[in-house]
């Protein structure tokens, strides 16, 4: 019988690593989607005038 719990500590902690990083992923698909979001604004914006040169 110990395998057999020696088992199920395995497949609970496979199941709880699994749950933690589809989580995971989730959150950076959103951060994803929004810094493509963010650089398409900022190439739509024209360039500064005056001041400052870029180097």
């Amino acid at each position: 019988m110990p395998a057999r719990k020696g088992n199920n500590r395995v497949q609970t902690k496979l199941a709880q690593f699994t749950y933690d990083h589809r989580q995971l992923n989730d959150r950076m698909s959103k951060i994803r989607k929004n810094a493509t979001e963010l650089g398409k604004f900022l190439d739509s914006m024209p360039p500064k005038k005056g001041g400052k040169q870029e180097k």
